[in-house]
């Protein structure tokens, strides 16, 4: 189905520009990168899906292995998360709302947050020497960290509505603290450069 989903976006490519942006109003300038963008980004999902059932099928069902089924539980549930996930931003797409943009974005971040926790999980199933953890480990690690990556271009939608209202935060990084900064020393309650 890759194939289909490539056509597709190349559809949708070549018939936006054709459309001149210049010509556009605003809100239909922003409307049509908002759709290129996602369309982007639907193409890229269907690669990593494309690559994951190639990994599943030699690395997995070819061998004849099994995830654990802890590990399987994991997997599961990160699916329906990211199925649900695709629903709302589909939602989003569609109605530009911007409490579901927000949720959107929420879920996002509590989908980072669960893959890092399954990855922890794995690792202490190896630490126990689970036979399944042991035969899919990479098998694993990949797929539920390819979810996230699939779940990102996915909650990507929310961006442009959040900062088009100005809720969007410019960076997620904390500001950097003046006393014992790298690069400044503190004499006598004053930063002198180093």
């Amino acid at each position: 189905m890759d194939d289909t989903v490539d056509s597709l976006y190349t559809a949708v490519k070549l018939y936006l520009t054709q459309i001149s942006r210049e010509a556009l109003e605003e809100k239909e300038g922003r409307r049509w990168t908002d759709i290129v963008s996602f369309t982007i980004n639907l193409e890229q999902v269907g690669d990593i899906v494309e690559r994951i059932l190639s990994d599943i099928e030699d690395k997995k069902i070819e061998k004849g292995r099994n995830f654990s089924e802890a590990g399987m539980a994991e997997i599961c549930d990160l699916h329906a998360r990211l199925v649900a996930n695709l629903r709302l931003g589909m939602s989003v797409f569609l109605n530009g709302d911007l409490k579901s943009a927000q949720e959107l974005l929420a879920q996002k971040v509590l989908f980072r947050d669960l893959e890092r926790a399954y990855a922890d999980s794995h690792l202490g199933r190896l630490a126990g020497n689970t036979v399944e953890s042991i035969e899919t480990s990479s098998l694993h690690l990949d797929l539920i960290s390819d979810m996230k990556r699939i779940n990102s271009h996915v909650c990507s939608i929310a961006y442009p509505i959040l900062e088009q209202a100005g809720v969007l935060a410019h960076t997620r990084l904390k500001p950097p603290e003046t006393e014992g900064a790298p690069g400044r020393r503190w004499s006598k309650g004053k930063p002198k450069t180093a």
